[in-house]
């Protein structure tokens, strides 16, 4: 009977992780000044707002627009130890969900186990569920988990799997 139990609350927690019901819609800060112009990455702070305005630069994510109402759902980044993180749906691709989860310079044990399995294989697993592909930023601050299905790997000329490309470099290249 606990293991009955067990797996229905594995499937409840893995239903609510995968659908972003653990956050609130919200509007992201708006970028500022000479922020909201650049495509360089050295014009943005190194943080989490900076990034996420500096994908939202190239069009990769929706910027923000004080009329729409969700533009990102906030997840629950204590699940992978992280201090933030968001889920952008409503991009210029379509069918393709990105998330970005910044970690703090205090790590615990979980944030420890999730960034190791990253680096190692690029895969992490939470609360023994299928394992997630996820990609870390080159300063090792911020992981992204992208998941397009229309994307075909044998067909690198494809506009979305160039799109996926163009992306993670440039998340990986954030304040290297």
């Amino acid at each position: 009977m606990k293991k009955l139990c067990a797996a229905i609350l594995a499937a409840v927690m893995f239903a609510a992780v995968a659908s972003g019901c653990f956050g609130a819609g919200q509007k992201a800060a708006v970028a500022t000044g000479d922020e909201a112009a650049s495509q360089n990455a050295s014009d943005y702070e190194n943080n989490f707002e900076g990034l996420c305005n500096y994908l939202a630069s190239f069009g990769y994510i929706n910027p923000v627009d004080e009329n729409a109402d969700v533009t990102f759902t906030v997840m629950d980044a204590s699940l992978i130890g992280a201090a933030k993180g968001r889920r952008f749906t409503e991009q210029t691709m379509k069918k393709a969900n990105i998330e970005i989860y910044e970690y703090s310079d205090t790590k615990n044990a979980t944030a420890d186990e999730v960034l190791k399995s990253v680096k190692d294989n690029g895969t992490f697993s939470i609360l023994e569920l299928p394992e997630v592909n996820a990609l870390l930023s080159d300063n090792g601050k911020y992981l992204m988990v992208y998941k397009d299905q229309t994307i075909d790997e044998s067909k690198t000329d494809a506009d979305n799997y160039k799109l996926r490309e163009e992306i993670i470099e440039k998340f990986k290249e954030f304040h290297k």
